[in-house]
């Protein structure tokens, strides 16, 4: 069965210059971010986190209460109409 490859001559003639091999182009600089960006970027940041702490939190607070054979739906709430 014949080889898709051309063969190579290694012993002879000149050869081609420069690698065929393709490369990544090079990373564009980051643009300098402005001190309003900067504290956008954090605030955005700072309430994310506490967002899903928060959730977390509760996430737990309700598995350890299912293990320990309490859930939200045995609290009875009786409002008195006075």
């Amino acid at each position: 069965m014949p080889s898709a490859k051309k063969a190579v001559d290694l012993a002879g003639g000149p050869r081609k210059v420069g690698s065929r091999i393709r490369r990544a182009p090079p990373p564009k600089p980051e643009k300098r971010l402005t001190a309003a960006e900067l504290r956008e970027r954090e605030r955005t940041v700072v309430v994310g986190g506490i967002l899903l702490f928060a959730v977390a939190l509760c996430v737990i607070m309700v598995a350890a209460g299912q293990w320990g054979g309490w859930s939200p739906s045995h609290v009875q709430l009786v409002i008195n109409a006075s």
